[in-house]
C-alpha cells in the first residue's frame, strides 16, 4: 500500500490533544488543513505530562513511546477492532480498553509550511518527532510529524487534565468519529481533575500568574543566554529549524520563550509543592489519588 507523504510546501502534522478538535485547530489557531485523515499512532501512549497551572489546568497532553523492552504485548494482527461500530465494544469488557494504552488515535492534518511554523510557535516547549501513522480508512501508512513534550523532573505528582481540556479531546474524537473504543477510553479511563472545594486555591494560582512570570523572566533569559554562550542548540522544538525553516533570530527568540516557560513551570509547581498543596490539597490530581512524586 502506498505511503502517504506531504506534498511540496506542506507538512503532515499528527494531532492527538486539543488540536483534534476543529474548535481549537481552525477556530482558535486559524489553521485550515488542505486534507485531514483520522489515524493511529501505534506503540505510543497518551499521557498528561505537560505541567500547566495548579488547580486550574494541571496537565496537558503529550505522547510517550512504548519501547519493546517494556513488555507491552502488541498484537500485529489485532485489526478486528478498527471498526467504528460501537456494538463491537462491550460495555462490560474493560479488558478491551487495554489496547488503548499502547496506541494513540488522532488526526493527521496536511498543512502548509507556514502553518506548521505557527503550530510550532503555539505549542512552545514540545519536541518534534517523526512518526509513521496508520490511516483509519484503509490502513495506509502516513509519514508525519508529531509533538512530544520532553520528560521533566519538577518534583510533580501525577497530573490530570481539567474537565474543560479533556472535553476538547472527547468532543474532537466524536467530531471525527474516531474508533469507538478510543472514544470510550477517553470517557472512562482518562479522569479529569476535580477542583471542588479548591476554588480559593485556583483563584490564588491564577492571581499569581503575573508575579510568578515577572519573577521567573530573568531566570528564563539567563537560561537562554547560557545556552547561546555554550553553543547549545537554541532551537525550541527539536528539528524546528530543519522542519520549520526558522531563521537564527527566530530560533533564538523561540529558545528564550521555551526557557522562560519552563522556568515559569518550575517556579509555579515549586510554590505549589511547598506552600499551596499542604494548605489546599493537590492542584495536580484528585485527593483520592496516591499523589506520589515521580
Amino acid at each position: 500500500m502506498e505511503t502517504v507523504r506531504a506534498p511540496p510546501g506542506s507538512h503532515i502534522y499528527f494531532a492527538y490533544g486539543s488540536n483534534v478538535n476543529t474548535k481549537t485547530m481552525s477556530g482558535v489557531r486559524g489553521v485550515r488543513p488542505s486534507a485531514s485523515y483520522p489515524a493511529v499512532l501505534d506503540r505510543y501512549a497518551l499521557v498528561f505530562t505537560v505541567p500547566g497551572l495548579p488547580y486550574v489546568e494541571p496537565g496537558f497532553a503529550s505522547v510517550r513511546r512504548i519501547d519493546v523492552d517494556e513488555g507491552v504485548d502488541v498484537d500485529e494482527n489485532d485489526d478486528d477492532d478498527k471498526s467504528n461500530d460501537d456494538s463491537r465494544v462491550s460495555d462490560d469488557d474493560d479488558a478491551s480498553l487495554a489496547r488503548y494504552e499502547r496506541e494513540v488515535h488522532g488526526v493527521a492534518y496536511v498543512i502548509t509550511d507556514e502553518e506548521w511554523r505557527f503550530v510550532l510557535r503555539s505549542e512552545s516547549g514540545y519536541d518534534v518527532e517523526a512518526v509513521t501513522l496508520r490511516r483509519c480508512s484503509d490502513g495506509a501508512p502516513i509519514e508525519a510529524a508529531t509533538l512530544v513534550y520532553p520528560e521533566t523532573d519538577l518534583g510533580l505528582p501525577s497530573l490530570l487534565p481539567s474537565a474543560r481540556y479533556l472535553g476538547l479531546l472527547t468532543e474532537g474524537a466524536e467530531e471525527w468519529n474516531l474508533d469507538a473504543g478510543w472514544r470510550r477510553y477517553l470517557r472512562e479511563r482518562v479522569r479529569a481533575y476535580a477542583p471542588e472545594g479548591k476554588e480559593l486555591a485556583g483563584a490564588i494560582a491564577a492571581a499569581s500568574l503575573a508575579p510568578i512570570g515577572l519573577a521567573t523572566a530573568p531566570l528564563g533569559l539567563a537560561m537562554a543566554a547560557r545556552r547561546a554562550m555554550g553553543g547549545e542548540d537554541s532551537a525550541g522544538p527539536t528539528g524546528a529549524s530543519e522542519d520549520g525553516g526558522e531563521s537564527e533570530v527566530e530560533r533564538a527568540a523561540n529558545a528564550a520563550i521555551v526557557d522562560g516557560f519552563r522556568a515559569f513551570q518550575g517556579f509555579t509547581w515549586g510554590v505549589h509543592n511547598a506552600l499551596w498543596e499542604p494548605v489546599f490539597g493537590s492542584g495536580a490530581n484528585n485527593d483520592e489519588d496516591d499523589g506520589q512524586r515521580r
